[in-house]
């Protein structure tokens, strides 16, 4: 048997169910990237606004558990060979006059409300249902995302040795474990969808 029909066979012995919302959500994926990077990206349409709120309340949590220190932002464009990309934006957060932790276009949560919000519109519900959970949802990943911030800022400040480790695995897996809960929510029994 060829890969093609080798790939045939196997979409068709997916439940129908299960195809819609794989087609839903391929369509969905396709059209946000083709929209976020045509339209978006360039002019920080959307990255900005979230970065610096995100920023900003960070700096309000950090100034909840440092009462006597003073924290500012201050934004910065560096170019980054790694990222190659010719600027990235941050906002800085400095304490005291330090650099605690730089937060960038990638860490403002974008991805993680698409990601979230795309499965809600691929996932058979009621509008009131998918109003509901999205709210919710987003306000969830919203907060753990200020909280994460937060934390990397004090481990900065405290000079702990695993920020890295923290940041790209520890407080990614709490996130995705809290949005896949969410999912697990939305998709599970509806039990009182009335209530919903």
């Amino acid at each position: 048997m060829n890969p093609v029909q080798e790939i045939k066979t196997t979409w068709q012995s997916i439940p129908p169910d299960l195809q819609s919302f794989l087609k839903r959500a391929l369509l969905i994926f396709i059209i946000w990237k083709l929209v976020y990077h045509l339209f978006l990206f360039n002019g920080r349409v959307i990255d900005k606004p979230l970065t610096d709120f995100s920023a900003k309340s960070t700096v309000w949590v950090m100034q909840l558990f440092y009462p006597t220190s003073q924290f500012i932002l201050k934004e910065k464009a560096l170019h980054d060979p790694e990222l190659l990309k010719d600027l990235v934006y941050f906002d800085f957060i400095y304490k005291d006059g330090h650099t605690i932790v730089g937060i960038a276009d990638a860490c403002n949560a974008l991805e993680l409300f698409v990601l979230y919000l795309g499965f809600l519109l691929a996932f058979p519900g009621t509008l009131k249902r998918k109003l509901f959970f999205a709210a919710t949802g987003l306000t969830l990943i919203y907060i753990s995302n200020i909280v994460r911030l937060a934390a990397l800022s004090a481990m900065n400040m405290q000079q702990i040795n695993a920020v890295d480790m923290a940041h790209h695995y520890i407080f990614k897996l709490i996130v995705y474990a809290i949005i896949f809960a969410l999912w697990m929510a939305y998709a599970g029994k509806k039990r009182d969808e009335k209530a919903i």
